[in-house]
């Protein structure tokens, strides 16, 4: 699976309700990912939410994902459905990255990445072979690849696509 987009870069720690305010959360838990998608880092990047084009990538420091797992589906589906393509951090919560896998949506912390690209910089990541370009600087890096489970999750847009999936592919067999 690769990945080519333009970043936006956000600091360390932030957590699910940076990515969508907790006074969505109505609009969240009814599921209205449209709704979610327009006020996504509302409060931390005003304006971003309009600005951001299908594939863009968000880029932050250590600590990413933090917070009440409550908040977790209507940040990752906010950030989803407005476009953003992958979160690509340096640290991330497990049950945050968790929850972004199931819901289809790449996370993974890569070690040193918030210092690889500046804003703006057009990134390209093979996430299969842990292999990174800058490609508006030409530099490239490498990272710890994502498993092949993982990838084949997030190819299947989720974990309730992929189980579907098996399930009718083990019945038909």
């Amino acid at each position: 699976m690769i990945l080519t987009g333009r970043v936006w870069k956000l600091d360390r720690n932030v957590g699910a309700t940076d990515l969508l305010p907790a006074r969505y959360d109505k609009q969240g838990m009814s599921r209205q990912w449209q709704d979610c998608a327009k006020h996504i880092l509302e409060d931390a990047r005003p304006g971003l939410a309009e600005r951001v084009r299908p594939g863009d990538i968000v880029v932050a420091g250590e600590g990413f994902g933090a917070g009440h797992a409550h908040y977790y589906s209507a940040a990752v589906m906010g950030c989803r459905t407005a476009g953003v393509a992958a979160f690509l951090v340096d640290g991330i919560g497990g049950l945050f990255q968790r929850a972004c896998i199931d819901f289809g949506m790449p996370a993974w912390a890569m070690s040193g990445i918030s210092t690889f690209v500046s804003e703006h910089d057009e990134l390209s990541i093979d996430l299969a072979t842990g292999d990174a370009t800058n490609l508006s600087t030409g530099a490239v890096t490498r990272f710890e690849p994502v498993a092949p489970l993982i990838l084949d999750i997030l190819g299947a847009g989720g974990s309730e696509p992929w189980a579907l999936r098996r399930v009718g592919a083990g019945a038909a067999a």
